[in-house]
């Protein structure tokens, strides 16, 4: 089952869309979703996203409507409605006022090019395992550098392709050198 190319002209013809609008295809063989992608696309005033099913949509809507065509990963589904779900959060949390602080997600994992450190709550001693000390400390410069160390040593061990096109300062290839060589 193809998309027919009228139905979908018409409404996106009713959008009105402007020069600048992005119109987003979801689909298999579009551009990968990354946070940087979805960055970029947060800043964009207007977008359209239009979800294929089964076979997806007709060619000429693709070469005569849609911006970006965009994957959430390299596997099939029978539709697009479910990556437009994960690209609207994907770049929705990182519209002003949509996550309560701007601190939330500029750490996390991705948005600087590397995996985000371990995380911890209560009980603060569980299975034999404690929270870690310096989480503990109130000393918020200790732990902003456990937590940097614990985000680059989650990306070496777990993805190291990031490190090559993450955002390091010197400090950091200071600490990858300790966790390659074992001092951390």
């Amino acid at each position: 089952m193809v998309m027919k190319p009228e139905p979908v002209y018409k409404a996106i013809g009713k959008l009105n869309p402007n020069k600048e609008t992005r119109i987003i295809l979801m689909c298999p063989t579009g551009e990968t979703l990354n946070q940087k992608k979805a960055k970029e696309l947060s800043e964009c005033e207007n977008i359209i996203v239009i979800c294929g099913h089964y076979e997806g949509v007709d060619e000429r809507i693709v070469k005569n409507l849609v911006t970006d065509e965009i994957s959430i990963g390299d596997y099939v589904l029978t539709g697009g409605e479910l990556p437009a779900m994960v690209l609207i959060d994907c770049i929705a949390r990182m519209i002003p006022g949509v996550v309560k602080e701007e601190e939330s997600y500029i750490r996390d994992s991705f948005y600087e090019g590397l995996l985000d450190y371990p995380s911890y709550t209560r009980p603060e001693k569980f299975k034999d395992e404690s929270v870690p000390d310096v989480l503990k400390s109130g000393h918020h410069e200790q732990i902003n550098l456990w937590r940097r160390k614990e985000s680059l040593k989650r990306t070496f061990f777990k993805r190291p392709e990031l490190l090559a096109g993450a955002k390091l300062k010197t400090e950091d290839k200071k600490l990858i050198t300790e966790i390659i060589t074992g001092t951390i």
